[in-house]
């Protein structure tokens, strides 16, 4: 990553977080302003970095807090672990821990920012395919399927409890579609697709989950551990959740192959900021990919997305329903926008949808 875009990726993420993490908001400001003097660990980190691509500038920054989060939480960044509250730290002076750190990082730390990705695992964002299922399917059985899964904590989100609230476009308190939180949804099967599917039961891979989460986030951390213990348990079942490894560009075809159209059932495919990581040319591809394959059942499937709007990366995130039409493409409804987070969801009047 240039110089100057590393900066100016910290500078709006650090400006992101203020009101949200002040943690964060005060570490990522220090890193932009020393990443100005060019210390070593900037070259150091563009090293790392050097055949790395990152399709918005966030995710970058992202993946630098992770990876100081991951080694405060191993108990091998001892200037981190005293001022992150998830480690027992006061949070005293973050911007200098994190400055002290990368200018003694070992070189394990850079290899592991070089293969490392950040992961979707803010439970919550289920809402939306539990959303979308009642709308689309009301008690008919469907088949779950998740586009870049990380651990797959979505797939199990009518497991768990939600405090999303609704709004109308207006902005007023609107009634919930009826339903939306039943537990358990008539899920048949429930499947993650990831390039890089971690696995909850790894403890590397647990901590690597936690080390996304921003780290003066307590809640957001209790409600990941919450999630992970109910994964576990739910995961021997046969209707339990299962990982396959899958990029996106392959992921028409795993469909295609694995879950063929049954009389009486139907098909949820559902992902949540995770093709906004896709350049213009791999979405089209994927939805193209995805037109033919959801034309085969018939009208009873659809791919729902949790995403920003490609043409307006700042806006708030869109629940979009794609569902297979004539000619070979896809019709695609918003039905409601939210937050990273749907603590709210403002439901849009065009997104009144008949089961099918």
């Amino acid at each position: 990553m240039e110089h100057g875009r590393l900066i100016e990726a910290l500078t709006r993420q650090g400006a992101y977080c203020e009101g949200r993490s002040p943690l964060y908001a005060e570490v990522l400001k220090a890193l932009a302003e020393d990443a100005a003097e060019a210390p070593a660990w900037v070259e150091a980190l563009q090293a790392a970095w050097a055949k790395r691509r990152f399709a918005v500038d966030w995710e970058a920054a992202h993946l630098l807090m992770a990876g100081l989060h991951y080694w405060a939480l191993r108990g091998e960044a001892e200037e981190l672990a005293a001022v992150y509250p998830s480690c027992g730290g006061r949070g005293f002076d973050a911007g200098g821990a994190a400055r002290a750190f990368l200018r003694r990082a070992p070189a394990a730390f850079w290899e592991q920012l070089r293969e490392a990705t950040v992961q979707t695992n803010e439970v919550d964002r289920s809402v939306a395919w539990m959303v979308a299922a009642v709308s689309l399917f009301g008690e008919r059985p469907f088949h779950l399927v998740e586009l870049g899964t990380s651990a797959g904590l979505n797939l199990i989100g009518d497991h768990l409890p939600h405090e999303c609230r609704f709004l109308a476009e207006s902005g007023q308190p609107a009634a919930p579609p009826p339903r939306w939180a039943r537990s358990p949804h008539p899920v048949i099967t429930r499947t993650g697709l990831d390039l890089n599917p971690r696995r909850v039961a790894e403890p590397a891979d647990r901590l690597w989950l936690k080390a996304c989460v921003w780290a003066d986030d307590s809640a957001r951390l209790e409600r990941l551990e919450r999630a992970l213990e109910i994964f576990l348990r739910l995961a021997p079942r046969a209707e339990g959740p299962r990982l396959v490894r899958c990029a996106f560009a392959q992921a028409p075809e795993w469909l295609a192959a694995h879950r063929p159209p049954v009389p009486g059932e139907a098909l949820l495919v559902f992902n949540s900021i995770a093709t906004v990581y896709l350049d213009d040319a791999a979405y089209a591809a994927l939805r193209d990919g995805m037109a033919r394959t959801l034309g085969a059942w018939g009208g009873r499937a659809a791919w729902v997305e949790y995403e920003r709007p490609r043409s307006a990366p700042a806006a708030p995130l869109e629940l979009a329903i794609h569902r297979p039409a004539a000619g070979g493409a896809l019709d695609t409804q918003v039905i409601a926008s939210g937050g990273p987070r749907p603590q709210e969801l403002r439901l849009r009047r065009s997104g009144e949808l008949c089961a099918a």
